[in-house]
Parts: C-alpha cells; sequence; structure tokens
C-alpha cells in the first residue's frame, strides 16, 4: 500500500509539473489588406497536433507545451505565416493575400473535392453572395450573365418562374436540355426553385466539359450545377439577419398601339366598322382607357432570413429560417415562401457524419401567359380597343358574357375574376456517413443518401362570368401531384500524397430512383355564389354539359451506376484525370439499358516549370486538355407503347397514345475540350480561354411514318447528328488596387455554334421554324417580305431565282437565323472605398432573332375590329405611297400574309441586369453596439434595356412571342445585413 501511495504521488507530480510548463498563447489573425479579423485561420503549434482555429473576431486562445517554439498560422487564400513564441503570451499576426493559392481552390464535383490547379475539366464558380442578394423567386434567374458557356434566360416574368438554361447550348434534338442539379450530393428538379431559399448557398459550381460532367455519366450529358449548402463554422455562435424590401414595375413597351383618337380615325377611314356616329365618334376619342394601368401595377417585395452557425473541431452546426413575398407586376400574381434548413456535421473518432434538411412551402398566384388566345388577360394589353373600359360607371364589369363590343374578353374580368393558384411543398433531406480507414492512411468508406420530395397542390376557378366559364356555367379544378425522387451513393475513396505523386480517386455505386404520380378533377355549373365543391352543379345524363372530368398519371423510373475516378499528379506540375461509368437506365428496352463511358484529361501547370517560375509577372499558367463521352436519356420511357384510357359506347377501353421501340438506345455526346487559365501580375489580371467541340449522336428522333401501318404518324428512334462547338473567354483585372480603394473589372463572352449535321428527314418544317442539317436548332424559314409596291400598295416577296413579286408562295421560303444567341455574356464592375462599394452587371444576348407573332396579331387588316400597332396609321394610301406597311383592302389586292420576314426582328439586347450600392460599417463602429458586422444597400434590377426587339422584353424564350407576354420586372430594393 506504501508503494502505491509513493507511486501516485509521483505520477500526480509529474502531471501536475507538465502543467504547470504549459502556457496560453492568445492573439489575434487580421488580413493586411483591409484590418479585418479573419475567422476560421489555423493556428497549430509545429511538430504537434495542438491547434485551435481563430473565431468570428479573428481571435484565438491555444496552450502549448513548454519545449514550444513555434506557431504556424494559415488559411486557404493567404500566405501562411510561422512565429516564433517567444517570451510573450499575445501574439498578433496580419496575412496577405496569397496569389498562387488563390488559384488552388477547390473544385467541388458533387462527388469530391480537387484542386483546380490540379483538375483539367472546364468548370465556372458563381459567387453565392450576388445570388442572394437577388430576390428572384427562382434562383437560376440570377445565373445570367455569370459564368461563361452559361445562357439563362427568363421564362417569363411570374414571381417564382424557372428559367431556361443551357450550358454550352442544346445538345438534343427532342429530348432533354436541361442541366442536372446537384444539391449536397442529391439530385432535384429545375422547375422546383421557387421552394429552395438561395440564401443557404455556400457555393455554386458550373460543371460542363467530359471530365467534369463524367462522373454523373448520362444525367451530366447537359452540363451538372453543383450546389452546397452552408454549414457551421467554427468558434462562438454567430447569428445573421438579413432583411430586403423593395418595389417593382413593368418595363418600357416597345411595341405601341393607338390610342382612342387613331383607332377611332382609322375605323372611320376604313369603312367605319361599328357605325358610329360623328357624336359617338368625338366621344370615344376622349377616352383613352389604359388596359396596362388596369392590369398592371407596383409590386411590392419582401425578403428576410435569419440564420445562425456556431461549431468546434467535431461539431459543426448551421440552421436558417427565411421568408418571401413578392407581388407580381400583374394584378392578383405573386409568390409567397416560407423555407426552414438545417446542416450538421460531427467527427467521431474515425467517423465523419452530417445531416441537411431543408423544408419549403410556397403560394404562388399566377396567370396565363405565353400564347395568342383570346382568354388570357394580358392579351388585353395589346387587343382590347381603348375607347373600351373595363368597368362602368356603377362599379361593375363592362362586358356581354363576357365579352366587349369588339368580341374581346374584358381582360379586367379574366384576371379577377378567374383564379390560377398553386401551393408547393418541398423537403430536401440529405445524410452521409464517412469512415476512416486508420490501417491506411488516406482511405476512406463514405455512403450518401438523399431525398426530393415534391408535392404540388393546383387550384382553378373560372367564373361562370367570363367568357372562359360561360359556357359551362364556370369550372373549378383541382390536381394533386407529387414527385418522389432518392439518390443513394457508396464509394471507396483514397486521397494521399507521398514524395512528388498525388493520387486521388474512388470506387462508386449509386441508384437513383423517381417515383410521379397525379391526379384531378373539373367540375362545371359552378352558378351559386360558391368558388369550391360546394359550387359544383351535379351532372347526369341529361345534363351532360356538367358531368365532371377526371385524370390521372404516374410513372417510376430508375438509374443504377457503377463509376470510377482517378485524379495523380505529379511533381505538382503534370495532373491526369479519368472517369469511367457504366449506366443501366429503366428508360430503355431490356436489351438496351446499359451503356458504358468514360472521360480523360490532363492539366500542365506550366507556371511551375523552371523556364517559367523565374517570371515575376506570370502568376499562374496552365494548359488543360479532356476529351469523353456521356449519355443522354428520352424524357420519357419508350420501350413500350404508350396507354392512356378511351371511352367508346359508354364502355371504357385503353388506347396506346404512341408507339414503342424497343431498339431506342441512349443519345450520346463525345466532347473535346482545351483551356488555358493564367494570371499575370501576382494575379492582378488572370482569366480563362476554352474551346471545345461537343457532338450529340443518335438523336431521339420521333421519324414519320404511314400511319395506316401503325396508326401513329411518328415512331420514336435514334437518327441523326447535332454539334455544338464554341469559344468562351473569361477576364478579371484588379484595375486598381490600394488599401483604401479598389476597382476591379471582369467580363465573360462566350459563342457556340449549333448546326445540325445529319437528320433522316432533312429540311422538316416546324411552325415558323425548320430542322435543317447544315443549320442550328431553331431556324426560322419564312417568304423574305421587301416592302411595298409603291405604286399598288401591295406586299412584295423575294422569290428563290432573286426576283420580286407580290405573289405569296411559301416555296420561297429561306432560313433566316435562330432564336439561340450565338453570342452571349456578361460584364462585371465593383468600386470600393473604404466602407462603401459599388457593382454593377452588364449582361448581353447578340446575333439573335425571332417571330414576332404579338406584332402580326396587331398587323393582320382583318382584324382592324381590335386595337391595332400604331404603325399601321402608316399604311398605303394613293397619297402615303412610301411605306413600308401594305394597303387596308381586306377584299381586294394581295392578301395578308403571316409567314414573311416583315415579322422576324432582331431579339439581341443589352441589359443593365443589377446596380448595387452599399456600406459596410466598420467594425470598430459596432463594437459598442455589440453588432459583429452590418451592412446596408440599395439594389436595381433590369433598370436599362437595349434592344430592337419589339415587345415589353426581348429576353422571350423560343423562337416565337406568341402573345400574353409577363415582362421580367424592374425592381429597386433596400437590403440591411447584421451579424451577431
Amino acid at each position: 500500500m506504501k508503494k502505491l501511495l509513493q507511486s501516485l504521488f509521483i505520477l500526480l507530480f509529474v502531471a501536475t509539473t507538465a502543467m504547470a510548463q504549459n502556457r496560453t498563447i492568445t492573439g489575434t489573425v487580421t488580413a493586411k489588406e483591409d484590418g479585418l479579423p479573419l475567422p476560421g485561420v489555423s493556428v497549430k503549434v509545429r511538430g504537434t497536433n495542438v491547434g485551435v482555429s481563430t473565431g468570428a473576431d479573428g481571435k484565438f486562445a491555444v496552450s502549448v507545451p513548454a519545449n514550444a517554439t513555434v506557431l504556424e498560422i494559415s488559411s486557404i487564400g493567404y500566405t501562411a505565416q510561422t512565429v516564433t513564441i517567444g517570451t510573450s503570451n499575445t501574439i498578433n499576426v496580419s496575412l496577405d493575400t496569397d496569389s498562387k493559392s488563390l488559384n488552388e481552390v477547390v473544385v467541388t464535383t458533387g462527388y469530391t473535392t480537387i484542386n483546380r490547379k490540379a483538375f483539367s475539366g472546364a468548370t465556372a464558380t458563381v459567387s453565392t453572395a450576388e445570388v442572394a442578394k437577388q430576390t428572384f423567386g427562382s434562383f437560376d434567374q440570377a445565373l445570367q450573365g455569370s459564368a461563361s458557356g452559361v445562357s439563362v434566360t427568363a421564362n417569363g416574368g411570374q414571381p417564382g418562374q424557372n428559367a431556361v438554361v443551357r450550358i454550352r447550348g442544346n445538345g438534343s434534338i427532342s429530348g432533354n436540355n436541361v442541366p442536372l442539379y446537384i444539391m449536397d450530393g442529391v439530385e432535384i428538379s429545375a422547375a422546383d426553385f421557387q421552394s429552395v431559399n438561395q440564401g443557404d448557398f455556400e457555393s455554386i459550381e458550373v460543371l460542363k466539359d467530359a471530365v467534369s460532367t463524367g462522373i454523373y455519366g448520362s444525367r451530366g450529358a447537359n452540363g451538372v450545377i453543383v450546389i452546397t449548402t452552408k454549414k457551421g463554422k467554427v468558434g462562438q455562435l454567430q447569428i445573421n439577419y438579413d432583411l430586403q424590401v423593395g418595389r417593382s414595375k413593368m418595363p418600357e413597351d416597345r411595341l405601341i398601339v393607338m390610342n382612342s383618337q387613331q383607332k377611332i380615325d382609322y375605323e372611320l377611314r376604313n369603312g367605319n366598322p361599328y357605325e358610329w356616329t360623328d357624336e359617338q365618334a368625338d366621344s370615344l376619342r376622349a377616352v383613352n382607357f389604359s388596359w396596362k394601368d388596369a392590369l398592371f401595377q407596383t409590386g411590392a417585395t419582401q425578403q428576410h432570413q435569419i440564420s445562425a452557425s456556431a461549431g468546434s473541431e467535431k461539431s459543426k452546426v448551421y440552421g436558417s429560417l427565411s421568408f418571401l413575398d413578392q407581388d407580381g407586376i400583374v394584378r392578383t400574381t405573386g409568390l409567397k415562401r416560407y423555407t426552414a434548413r438545417l446542416n450538421m456535421d460531427n467527427i467521431v473518432n474515425n467517423f465523419r457524419f452530417g445531416l441537411g434538411l431543408q423544408g419549403g412551402y410556397s403560394n404562388r398566384n399566377n396567370t396565363l401567359e405565353g400564347d395568342a388566345v383570346t382568354n388570357m388577360p394580358l392579351n388585353a394589353i395589346r387587343w382590347s380597343n381603348p375607347y373600351e373600359v373595363d368597368r362602368l360607371p356603377d362599379g361593375s364589369y363592362n362586358n356581354f358574357r363576357g365579352n366587349l363590343l369588339s368580341g374581346q374578353p374584358n381582360g379586367a374580368m379574366e384576371l379577377f375574376e378567374n383564379k390560377r393558384n398553386t401551393k408547393q411543398l418541398k423537403g430536401i433531406g440529405t445524410a452521409y456517413l464517412e469512415y476512416h480507414i486508420p490501417a491506411v492512411e488516406g482511405l476512406y468508406a463514405r455512403t450518401n443518401w438523399g431525398i426530393d420530395y415534391t408535392q404540388n397542390e393546383g387550384d382553378t376557378y373560372i367564373s361562370p362570368i367570363t367568357s372562359t366559364g360561360f359556357a359551362r356555367q364556370g369550372s373549378l379544378t383541382r390536381s394533386m401531384s407529387r414527385n418522389f425522387r432518392y439518390t443513394g451513393t457508396s464509394s471507396l475513396n483514397y486521397k494521399n500524397t507521398f514524395d512528388k505523386h498525388e493520387l486521388n480517386g474512388g470506387v462508386f455505386f449509386e441508384v437513383v430512383k423517381n417515383d410521379y404520380r397525379t391526379f384531378g378533377f373539373s367540375g362545371f355549373g359552378l352558378d351559386n355564389g360558391f368558388p369550391n365543391e360546394t359550387g359544383i352543379t351535379p351532372g347526369s345524363a341529361a345534363n351532360e354539359n356538367y358531368i365532371p372530368t377526371v385524370n390521372g398519371n404516374g410513372n417510376q423510373t430508375g438509374l443504377m451506376s457503377v463509376f470510377a475516378s482517378l485524379n495523380y499528379g505529379y511533381n505538382s506540375k503534370y495532373y491526369i484525370n479519368a472517369v469511367i461509368r457504366r449506366d443501366g437506365s429503366s428508360r430503355f428496352g431490356l436489351d438496351r439499358r446499359w451503356a458504358n463511358f468514360g472521360s480523360i484529361g490532363a492539366t500542365w501547370a506550366i507556371d511551375r516549370e523552371d523556364f517559367v517560375k523565374d517570371i515575376a509577372w506570370i502568376s499562374q499558367l496552365n494548359l488543360r486538355a479532356s476529351y469523353g463521352t456521356s449519355g443522354n436519356q428520352p424524357i420519357n420511357e419508350y420501350p413500350l407503347s404508350q396507354l392512356t384510357k378511351t371511352a367508346y359506347a359508354g364502355v371504357t377501353a385503353w388506347i396506346p397514345t404512341i408507339s414503342g421501340n424497343q431498339l431506342l438506345t441512349w443519345e450520346t455526346n463525345k466532347t473535346f475540350n482545351v483551356g488555358l487559365d493564367f494570371g499575370l501580375f501576382k494575379n492582378r489580371l488572370s482569366g480563362t480561354l476554352e474551346y471545345y467541340n461537343r457532338l450529340a449522336n443518335n438523336q431521339f428522333y420521333n421519324v414519320p411514318v404511314d400511319p395506316s401501318v401503325s396508326g401513329f404518324p411518328t415512331v420514336p428512334g435514334n437518327f441523326g447528328d447535332l454539334r455544338n462547338r464554341g469559344v468562351e473567354f473569361s477576364l478579371r483585372g484588379d484595375v486598381i488596387k490600394t488599401t483604401e480603394f479598389s476597382w476591379n473589372l471582369g467580363a465573360n463572352i462566350s459563342y457556340n455554334q449549333n448546326k445540325i449535321l445529319s437528320l433522316p428527314e432533312n429540311n422538316r418544317i416546324e411552325g415558323e421554324t425548320i430542322l435543317s442539317e447544315g443549320s442550328p436548332r431553331n431556324t426560322l424559314f419564312l417568304v423574305p417580305y421587301v416592302g411595298v409596291d409603291p405604286a399598288t400598295g401591295n406586299a412584295l416577296y423575294r422569290k428563290l431565282d432573286g426576283t420580286i413579286t407580290p405573289d405569296f408562295d411559301a416555296n420561297d421560303k429561306v432560313k433566316l437565323g435562330t432564336s439561340d444567341a450565338p453570342w452571349f455574356g456578361g460584364i462585371t464592375t465593383r468600386f470600393a472605398y473604404k466602407g462603401f462599394d459599388l457593382s454593377a452587371q452588364l449582361n448581353f444576348f447578340l446575333d439573335r432573332v425571332m417571330y414576332n407573332a404579338d406584332l402580326v396579331n396587331l398587323t393582320r387588316p382583318d382584324y382592324f375590329y381590335d386595337n391595332l400597332a400604331a404603325e399601321m396609321l402608316n399604311e398605303w394610301t394613293p397619297t402615303n405611297t412610301n411605306t413600308n406597311v401594305p394597303r387596308f383592302d381586306p377584299s381586294g389586292g394581295n392578301d395578308f400574309q403571316a409567314e414573311t420576314s416583315r415579322f422576324v426582328e432582331d431579339a439581341s439586347f443589352w441589359r443593365l441586369r443589377n446596380v448595387t450600392l452599399g456600406y459596410t460599417f466598420r467594425p470598430a463602429l459596432l463594437s459598442s453596439l455589440k453588432i459583429r458586422s452590418a451592412r446596408v444597400f440599395v439594389q436595381g434590377q433590369n433598370l436599362w434595356t437595349s434592344t430592337k426587339f419589339r415587345s415589353f422584353d426581348p429576353e422571350a424564350t423560343g423562337s416565337v412571342l406568341a402573345g400574353a407576354q409577363y415582362p421580367s420586372l424592374v425592381q429597386a430594393t433596400f437590403g440591411l445585413s447584421i451579424g451577431f
């Protein structure tokens, strides 16, 4: 017992002595450039595992052994420093920006991360700060002009409307062209961004070539946009509150219609169709009712987000709540969105595991748009006569069975009485588990699983007093759809560095399963005042007009994949990246389901060669090249005939809706890419130049067949080749960079040449466009219009032989350009002085044409009962022969023709997308208020647009502007961000 006590005493003495020899070092790490504190900086005792990270205020406290002599202080993007400990217990350090390390930031591919210097893929990083500050209901709208090779056009201006995004052009004639969106390793649906909060995004990476997208196989055929959400930060609890409030209005209208006096005079000059008396005409000339004011409004926007972050080296957590309320610029339209997110990451011994949850709910009220249908309210802005009003003096609607005198529906009645509402519930959940095998350094296993669940509830009420609902005394349509997708990926990975070699790779197994269901009904006869199921009149055999309709649908699809990736580097100069993948899809027949894809790329870090590294003005010089293949799946499943229900003589039955094809196989993309990354003068000037060639074989193409053989006019198959070839250039420069003032400029410009190389049926005309070998997809095909014969007032056309004739012949059609802009990009600039900053983004789409069907409907002489374009005032008359507008003579002369180049307009545009002026308060001013950070700003969106296209907005999708356009809003907002 005595010996035991002695041993314990000695042990206690040694331990106490060792603790007494330790001491605590405290200090603050700041950025040398601006003096602001740097959070998350690693402070480590050299030769030991002892270390901490700085908190949000840049401060640290570390207990160091008595024999410690040096602290190693490092952070990504800054030059690492070693500091001698000495006798002082306080050490303050300022870190300088490291131009080399800034070029070696990681690229997130969705499966792994890799240093950019070691990656041969073509990628682009989008600033999440720029995306978050723009209050779009669908975040993809904010991607416009932010990355080379990425074309983004608004798909309408309604709040919550997703954009049309294309990465390096359209790679499929009739298949899917939408890029793949990955959030925290899980596929999410592009159409559901109205319920996703971009304020939770940590990074956005665009993957464009075969090496970067190859790891996704068939899913990455159209490019990949990888999103990672915010994680908890090491340090004490940080709380942030972000606010934006603003107003929005409609843009300038470039398609001018007649006012009341012009329209009355025009009618009187051309037959007085309504037989106005002189007194009536004089009275109507003074009306000048504004249908724009009746249907449009100044919209209000407010957005709030509160987020919190905290963590230690072993456990981190991030959470947020957000709310967006955005009125549309069209009355009754708008979006309300509520979201919540929770991310947790933990390390326990050799295990790493985490959980990410996001819930979103949105309530969206919209209106019909994008077509030349009379019951679409927005067409009233063009077609309703300016001397007709929406309401009578007693406040009742001006209508006869829902129509105005001209026969047009009352647009205000259609908008205010009919309701179109969609409620969306969206859940995204991810979980991962990672085990680092202690026996082999750098070897770890990981499994990542996630779900994307979307539920949409549609509610459409058509009032019985409107023209739309009059025939069946109103209707109520309910619809419900839900889509459940899960993605599971398990892998064994290895990452290590030894001598001059770097090795990073893994083998993966992945499964993606999608389950979609929908059902709904429409009831009629809502004439008792109830806009819900209570108002529906029961149908019967004697009253067939009120029999409800029901519908339902559903499908399941699956994808199973095995693949491997390998990244190898030698001597920090030479790198190879390779991917091989085998995909199996349920969308094909049994013997066509599996396909193999792969890619390989190489990078040469020229700036690290002896003959370059001593050239002081070269900071970075990397040459990259890659080649690979990827597949594309059809939008629908075609191996079997698709069936639907029908009825004949009171008996229900199944009938095929499309013929099947067991031989249908994958579209295959073969992509070559070469790129040069450069940085000059300590990266004061940097940029990237890329060239790519993307060939898509075995196009999904519905081949025309004799319907008498199979009962179908077309059969799905694989025919045709399509190519996208282009050049991308991005440049960034710090024009001025001092301790108090900086000015930087950035620009990206892309050129994409889309060309159909082969088709089974050449020169296939589809409306105003043609599919033709040697031409781009969406090529307009119309008869050339050359003006008006000054002697007769007849329209003149050019024949294929070059002669001019008043006789229209559809065989004289020629190709007139494409609506897919070959040239597009963005220019950005930012000024910063002390706490002030001013930034702007200018976007452009060039060499683009569209068919303006909205103009067609305003220039047809036989439509003169409704309002017309003001240019019709300049039509040919015997005294006005120098004009481009043919004579008004519905019964004589040559007939009006719509399929001519008269209505093809230059749809190129320049747009000032965003301007922001902000002020960031200095920490010294906030410390007494216990506020960590604060910033205020004002911003404007779409403040200026330059275009020749006559419409509300040149940023329309497709080849034809049909009508009822809901334009992108012009918006100004005030923002506030506070951190505690």
